[in-house]
């Protein structure tokens, strides 16, 4: 049975509902150069890619729901649609990766992170911004998410660390904000 498609629904509305991204952390962690490409996975309507426009003209957006890329498009976003899963770029082509508040919606979470990997950069860096499952506030909403039969998985921090042990080129960090973790990926 198909799943009720929550972002395509959301796409023409939401960034009336969320609002605008202030979300400096992501871009400090993030650490990008002028000549540096940036990817951001999940992406949707471009609310975190406008973040980077004027840091580096090379920012793109890969996500799923046609209805939120075509948000992004609205913005200047350069935009891809396909899953986390099959990203259609070459290997090693892509400097720093980010994904926020995305990674408990996709369908395979061992295959996104290992997609991602496979695009990254020699001393690339990815970042994934993740509400923490640990935190009272994020259990409600991973409930609400649940009752909405949206198909969240939520991980905990370690779990998440865990998953990124893709080879020993691999440092893996992690930052916690208010309710938020990032995981920080950097390749050596």
């Amino acid at each position: 049975m198909a799943q009720f498609d929550h972002f395509n629904l959301l796409g023409p509305i939401y960034d009336l509902v969320f609002g605008r991204s202030k979300n400096k952390q992501i871009v400090k962690l993030t650490d990008v150069d002028t000549d540096q490409v940036v990817l951001d996975v999940g992406g949707g309507t471009g609310r975190i890619a406008v973040l980077f426009k004027g840091l580096t003209s090379k920012v793109f957006i890969a996500d799923a729901a046609i209805k939120m890329i075509r948000q992004a498009q609205n913005k200047g976003v350069q935009t891809v649609n396909a899953t986390s899963e099959e990203l259609p770029f070459r290997t090693g082509s892509i400097d720093r990766i980010v994904m926020v508040d995305a990674l408990h919606h996709v369908e395979n979470q061992q295959k996104t992170l290992d997609e991602m990997w496979r695009l990254l950069a020699e001393g690339g860096k990815i970042v994934i911004e993740e509400p923490n499952i640990h935190n009272w506030f994020v259990k409600l909403i991973a409930i609400g998410e649940k009752l909405l039969l949206m198909r969240s998985h939520f991980l905990p921090p370690k779990k998440i660390v865990d998953m990124c042990q893709f080879d020993r080129k691999a440092q893996v960090d992690l930052v916690f904000g208010k309710g938020i973790v990032w995981i920080v990926i950097s390749r050596e």
